[in-house]
């Protein structure tokens, strides 16, 4: 016992153990004066995210346009431990702006509260750096609109004397808006505006923005979003050239696919309005197309509108084609139905009537005199087909001849049943 008393006095007569244990009581000594007697201090937390409360807006079924971020600075009151930067952050304070009287659209300015997150906080809020937000509110509406093409010029004309403007085209023809509903129904219309420097002799295509615009002819539109923002403008520039009228054919015979049949087309040779690009090499111009299955003998005539061309010369209101056909005859082929090629990817099992009629083959004399039920062949497509029994549906039927220098005339059904 005496040992251990005289190596505690050693210790004390020990000038550094004295001093590491005085500095030791000291720092106790402060944090006890710091957690008990420290006085009030404050501090600003920077930055602190308000939140819009959405529950009575939500029920006239209003939302927020615009700005909804919004920070605010929240000065706090308490003790410095308390305060202090590892204890305390914006993450512990809850501002929200209050939305108790927002029933009906437009600009609201919203008054700020400001809480802690915890309900036994040992600090207070003194102030916030703003006590109200300014808020739109609306509702929400969605429409679709047709976009126009606008060229704007300093009074000059779009094209060079001497060229025509053909009809101007755009990537997109549509664009959907959604905004506030009042927004939205200010729109008169929405264009793709292109600003023209000087007057144009030949094809342009240029990027362009799309503007929806109100009845005074401007953009003064907020918070609207749209689902093209941009669109490809086109202006075709043409220039009038006379012309020889020609006739397009489609599904000829293999014959007359290399050696056209013989025709004329009144008029026969017309101003049309040609693309600049394509003006040197363009020497004809077609003024319709003739399915070989419009064709026979006796239906060998042809009009096609001059308005559905490029044609330049108002007066034209019809070309007229008529097909010499003098060297051709037809004959009748009656087809049986259990020959009908049927196109069945569900293998029901369907009854397939014959053919409404007999099949016209078209095809000269010699050509007609080997033609037989053989040479033909007829299909139908049954996919997408859906009967239950006792229904029936009439269907197209694709007839081919199969020869070189005959075609069958006229359009063919079947009638199928289940």
């Amino acid at each position: 016992m005496m040992k251990n008393k005289k190596t505690l006095n050693g210790l004390f007569e020990n000038n550094l153990f004295v001093l590491i244990l005085s500095l030791f009581i000291a720092v106790i000594i402060w944090l006890l004066v710091v957690i008990n007697v420290s006085p009030q201090t404050t501090r600003v937390i920077k930055g602190v995210k308000v939140t819009i409360d959405q529950t009575v807006p939500s029920q006239f079924g209003l939302e927020v346009f615009g700005e909804s971020e919004f920070t605010v600075d929240v000065t706090v009151k308490g003790k410095k431990y308390q305060i202090s930067t590892a204890n305390l952050s914006a993450d512990d304070i809850v501002v929200t702006a209050l939305t108790n009287n927002v029933d009906s659209a437009g600009f609201r300015t919203l008054q700020l509260k400001a809480e802690t997150v915890s309900e036994n906080a040992s600090y207070t809020i003194s102030s916030i750096s703003s006590k109200t937000v300014d808020v739109y509110f609306d509702t929400a509406k969605t429409v679709e609109f047709i976009i126009e093409p606008e060229i704007v010029t300093n009074g000059f004309p779009i094209v060079e004397a001497g060229y025509s403007c053909g009809d101007i085209n755009l990537s997109d023809t549509t664009v959907t808006v959604t905004g506030p509903s009042t927004q939205v129904n200010g729109i008169e219309k929405v264009v793709a505006r292109y600003v023209l420097s000087e007057s144009l002799t030949s094809n342009m295509s240029v990027e362009t923005e799309i503007l929806p615009l109100n009845d005074a002819n401007k953009s003064d539109f907020k918070y609207l979003s749209m689902s093209v923002d941009k669109v490809v403008l086109a202006i075709p520039v043409l220039r009038v050239k006379e012309l020889d009228t020609t006739v397009t054919f489609k599904n000829a015979p293999d014959t007359y696919a290399i050696t056209p049949l013989k025709y004329t087309v009144s008029p026969s040779r017309e101003e049309f309005n040609i693309l600049v690009d394509d003006y040197d090499k363009t020497v004809e111009y077609s003024v319709g197309t003739i399915d070989f299955k419009e064709l026979s003998p006796s239906s060998n005539t042809f009009t096609f509108a001059a308005e559905n061309t490029a044609v330049a010369n108002s007066d034209v209101e019809n070309f007229t084609v008529t097909v010499d056909m003098d060297v051709f005859s037809q004959e009748f082929v009656t087809f049986s139905s259990d020959k009908i090629k049927l196109n069945n990817p569900d293998n029901k099992e369907y009854k397939v009537s014959g053919l409404n009629k007999s099949v016209v083959v078209v095809g000269t004399e010699d050509a007609l005199k080997s033609i037989t039920e053989d040479s033909i062949t007829v299909e139908v497509d049954l996919s997408g087909v859906e009967l239950t029994e006792g229904q029936s549906v009439t269907l197209p039927a694709i007839v081919t001849v199969n020869n070189q220098s005959c075609w069958a005339f006229g359009a063919y059904t079947v009638e199928v049943s289940m």
